[in-house]
């Protein structure tokens, strides 16, 4: 008899789809923009990093929101609420004429929506319905992100060179409203309230009839887990700072990159579709990260994994410096997507590993805003950057250096058997 699919996959799939849309479109495909509206409204490019920035800073403020959100009315309600802001934001952006009603829209309005529907609702549900495979599912649901950029960074310049932005970002928001509604609708809270257990393991009684022995796999699973912290305990904990110091780099280096390397492409002489292409390839390129530091993630120490994952990165970046080839280009794009890749699934995870996973929710929400605030500083201080010396030589050389700084912290983040003894019961 065929074994039946079970259903936390089914989640992971909904919640690949909607990752998949939101990124590409969020994410992604904001350097396409980057050019045209600057150049359309005459703002310099600190001024139109400044967006991204404000994306970053309100993230940060929502995520411990959204993350009490998710834990009190769950992840189904949250990314629908989510879905609705984010497609209106897109749609209503052609409307823009002016520099604070850009920052207003897109830097926090949709800002605000796209916490609610992408990574923090999906990891805590799906935390809630895998233990022993949890980095191969974050794995699988971190595809859908690398995937978006390749489809929706070369799809949003094809329509900004033939239609417009205006007409780009329209599209955006409809596909928005149209598709991830539906999906969410997949979203179920926990496998307890569908009769199951995580992983689809079977029920005690049912383990117990006629084979008393577990695999090696659940043995080992079980003999590993920890104690579920409360989020006071985890912000007692030094693994929660140090882990938010290595993710405060990392985020600070991801947005740099995302932000300002098709208009760096293009300012070296590659044309605009080709950068748009490179960093659509670059998102593809870390499908390979996500799935294979994932599954490994299940194995091996995740702390061993990061400092490879920030390595890659770090040299990666450094050969952005002088990439004026396709072929160097592509380089940079090898070894920065695989490394990049490499910790998406592994932050979630890692953090699901210390702290366990009652307030995983409220821990993630917690932690955003230190990525967030990486973030936000990046963007803007690129663009600072090259509105005063005219190159992106200081900031793609601090985009070298960092993951090397967070790979020694992630290092020291030994995970702690037990919580803190002094803030038990708050």
């Amino acid at each position: 008899m065929r074994k039946k699919v079970f259903y936390g996959w089914w989640i992971v799939l909904s919640t690949n789809i909607i990752c998949m849309l939101g990124f590409g479109t969020w994410l992604y495909s904001f350097g396409v923009f980057f050019k045209p509206m600057m150049v359309e409204f005459g703002w310099t490019r600190a001024m139109t990093s400044g967006a991204a920035s404000l994306r970053s800073i309100e993230g940060g403020v929502a995520g411990p929101i959204v993350g009490w959100a998710v834990d009190k009315y769950g992840a189904q309600k949250v990314i629908i609420v989510g879905a609705l802001i984010s497609g209106f934001s897109f749609a209503l952006m052609p409307l823009i004429n002016s520099l604070l009603g850009f920052y207003l829209l897109y830097g926090i309005l949709l800002s605000i929506g796209m916490s609610a529907m992408l990574y923090i609702p999906a990891f805590t549900v799906i935390a809630k319905w895998f233990r022993r495979r949890l980095s191969r599912a974050l794995a699988v649901l971190a595809v859908g992100a690398g995937v978006g950029g390749l489809i929706c960074a070369p799809t949003a310049a094809f329509m900004i060179k033939h239609f417009g932005w205006r007409f780009a970002f329209l599209a955006m928001g409809i596909t928005i409203l149209v598709v991830v509604i539906p999906l969410a609708l997949v979203v179920k809270e926990t496998p307890e309230e569908m009769g199951l257990r995580p992983d689809g393991d079977p029920a005690e009684d049912e383990r117990s009839e006629g084979n008393s022995e577990s695999s090696p796999e659940r043995e080992s699973s079980e003999a590993l887990s920890v104690a579920d912290y409360t989020l006071s305990q985890a912000l007692a904990s030094s693994p929660f700072w140090l882990l938010s110091f290595a993710f405060f780099c990392q985020s600070m280096v991801h947005s740099v990159i995302f932000v300002h390397a098709v208009p760096a492409l293009n300012d070296v002489g590659i044309s605009m579709e080709k950068a748009a292409f490179s960093i659509g390839l670059l998102s593809f390129v870390s499908v390979a990260g996500r799935l294979s530091f994932g599954y490994l993630g299940d194995y091996m120490d995740k702390r061993y994994l990061f400092m490879v994952s920030y390595t890659l990165m770090g040299v990666g970046a450094l050969i952005l410096l002088n990439a004026r080839t396709m072929p160097v280009v592509y380089l940079f794009i090898a070894l920065f997507g695989v490394g990049f890749g490499g910790n998406v699934p592994l932050m979630p995870a890692i953090r699901a590993e210390y702290f366990g996973r009652a307030a995983f929710g409220k821990i993630q929400g917690f932690m955003s805003p230190v990525t967030m605030i990486a973030g936000a500083i990046g963007p803007i201080l690129a663009g600072y950057f090259f509105d005063k010396t005219g190159s992106y030589q200081t900031s793609f050389l601090l985009a070298g250096l960092l993951p090397f700084a967070a790979a020694v912290s992630i290092f020291f983040a030994r995970p702690t058997k037990h919580p803190p003894e002094d803030s038990v019961g708050k």
